[in-house]
């Protein structure tokens, strides 16, 4: 073989030798991190189902806890952000927070579909800073469907209105049948009516955490919510908790 003709091989063998090599490296060194997320994913999961469980056994244990519990019986969905974080920047208040919905399915209440919880609008310069829990409870199939686009304005018809506090008097009782969604905000044990999407200056949404869904079930927030088949055997202890809490104490007869 002449010397020209190995001068050629070389020139066309080695650069693809290399680029292999290179190839194979990314690969390994992507590897951990992709694996290193899911892990991360689940932990926060297993938490925020555990979080929002607390606070739904709470409310349904304690006889003055204030929650009406004639209303969480009739929700088709309910929602809990265990931590919903309030600060203000300059004249703008942000809202944010993360937690669960589960809805109310024939055979009984779905797994936690993980979603966000976000407001902003405008507010003083001085607003004191703070946190609190969000309980919203959807009041029928209309309001379940909304889910289904993925996220949810609370805005116009959508708008939460402030749940009532203790018992529920027949004036109350009748005023509340066609309200599609009423909210809570609970903190250091008390329960308060909280409204999102009554004033013009502040704007609140839902919207699917699908960086969790995905993950966690393989499938988007409102899947989940419409009662999509999903595989026990695939699910971590500690993701089912908050389902596990409303079957519990919210079941129907």
């Amino acid at each position: 073989m002449s010397k020209t003709t190995l001068r050629v091989m070389a020139s066309v063998v080695v650069p693809m030798l290399l680029l292999a090599h290179v190839n194979s490296s990314l690969t390994v060194g992507q590897q951990p991190q992709t694996s290193a997320q899911p892990a991360t994913k689940f932990r926060h999961a297993v938490t925020r189902s555990q979080d929002a469980s607390r606070i739904m056994s709470i409310l349904a244990q304690l006889p003055d806890s204030g929650m009406p519990k004639e209303l969480l019986d009739r929700a088709e969905a309910i929602a809990v952000f265990p931590k919903v974080v309030r600060h203000t920047d300059i004249i703008t208040e942000v809202s944010k927070g993360y937690g669960v919905i589960s809805a109310r399915q024939d055979k009984g209440w779905t797994m936690p579909a993980f979603y966000r919880f976000r407001g902003e609008g405008f507010s003083g310069p001085f607003a004191d800073p703070g946190s609190h829990s969000v309980i919203l409870l959807f009041m029928n199939k209309d309001a379940l469907s909304w889910f289904e686009k993925g996220g949810v304005p609370l805005k116009n018809e959508k708008k939460a209105v402030e749940g009532p506090v203790g018992t529920i008097s027949a004036d109350q009782r009748k005023e509340l049948e066609s309200v599609p969604i009423l909210a809570y905000s609970y903190f250091n044990g008390i329960l308060n009516g909280a409204a999102f999407g009554k004033s013009f200056w502040k704007s609140f949404s839902l919207n699917p955490d699908n960086n969790i869904n995905q993950p966690v079930y393989g499938m988007k927030g409102r899947e989940i919510l419409t009662g999509k088949q999903i595989n026990p055997v695939s699910v971590l202890t500690g993701i089912s908790a908050y389902q596990e809490a409303l079957t519990k104490y919210f079941a129907r007869s």
